[in-house]
C-alpha cells in the first residue's frame, strides 16, 4: 500500500512539473511571436500558458502587452491587474498598466501606477522612466508646478541632461518664474552648447524681464545653431 501511494504521488508530481514546463514554453513561444509582431498568435500562446498555470504572472503581463499592441486596452488592463494582484511588488506589471492607461488617456490612473513604481523601487531605471512619464503627463495637464518637481526628480538619474533642464525651464516660464527659466536654460546650455531651444526660451524670459539686449544675443545664437528665428522677431529686439 505504501509503495502504491508513493508511485501515485510521483506520477502526480511529474504531471504538475510537465504542466509548469509547458506553461513556460507557451510563454516563451508567445514572446517570440510578439517580437515578430504576430500579436494575435502571441495572445493565443499566452492564453494556453494561463490555462495550464492560472497564477503565472509573466503570461498575464505579456498577454497584456500584446493586447495593448492591438489597441485592446481594456483587455490589457484586465491582464495587468491580475498580474498586480498576483504579485503586488512586480514593478513590470505596474509600469505596463500605467503605459496602457496613458494610451487610454486615463492620466489619473496612470499617475497612480507610476507613483507606485517609484515607491516599490525608487532607485531603479523603472522609477526613472516613471518620473519622466509623470512629468510629461502633468505638463500636458498644465499642472506646471508638479511637472517641474517631477523633472527635478529625473535629474537625480540624469544630472547632465540638457533636455530635462530645458523642460523644467518651460514649466517655470508658464509659472512666470523668469529668473528660474534663465537658470535652467543656463544649465541646459552648460551640457549642450548648441541647444537652440534653450536659447529661444532664455530669450523669451529675458524679454519678460525687459532685457532686450540679452534677448537679442540669444536669438542670434539660436539662429546660428539652426533655429529659424523670424526676421520680425529679430528686428523687434535687435535694432
Amino acid at each position: 500500500m505504501k509503495k502504491s501511494f508513493t508511485f501515485l504521488f510521483l506520477i502526480a508530481f511529474s504531471t504538475i512539473t510537465v504542466a509548469q514546463q509547458s506553461a513556460e514554453q507557451y510563454t516563451e513561444s508567445g514572446i517570440k511571436h510578439y517580437r515578430k509582431k504576430h500579436y494575435k498568435a502571441a495572445i493565443e500562446q499566452f492564453t494556453y500558458a494561463i490555462e495550464l498555470e492560472s497564477k503565472l504572472s509573466e503570461a498575464y503581463i505579456y498577454r497584456g502587452i500584446a493586447k495593448d499592441a492591438i489597441d485592446d486596452f481594456k483587455g490589457a488592463v484586465a491582464d495587468f491587474t491580475i498580474a498586480c494582484e498576483l504579485d503586488s511588488s512586480d514593478v513590470f506589471a505596474f509600469v505596463e498598466r500605467a503605459k496602457t492607461y496613458v494610451n487610454m488617456k486615463n492620466y489619473d490612473a496612470a499617475e497612480k501606477d507610476f507613483l507606485k513604481v517609484t515607491q516599490i523601487n525608487p532607485n531603479s531605471s523603472d522609477a526613472e522612466e516613471a518620473w519622466e512619464y509623470l512629468a510629461k503627463i502633468k505638463y500636458k495637464q498644465q499642472t506646471y508646478r508638479t511637472a517641474a518637481n517631477y523633472f527635478t526628480r529625473i535629474l537625480k538619474f540624469r544630472p547632465s541632461d540638457s533636455e530635462v533642464f530645458y523642460s523644467r525651464g518651460e514649466c517655470k516660464f508658464h509659472l512666470q518664474d523668469y529668473q528660474g527659466v534663465i537658470k535652467d536654460c543656463d544649465l541646459a546650455l552648460q551640457n549642450d552648447k548648441k541647444n537652440e531651444k534653450a536659447f529661444i526660451l532664455r530669450a523669451q524670459a529675458k524679454v519678460k524681464l525687459n532685457d532686450k539686449e540679452g534677448a537679442c544675443e540669444d536669438y542670434y545664437k539660436a539662429r546660428k545653431y539652426g533655429y529659424k528665428t523670424s526676421d520680425s522677431v529679430m528686428s523687434q529686439f535687435c535694432k
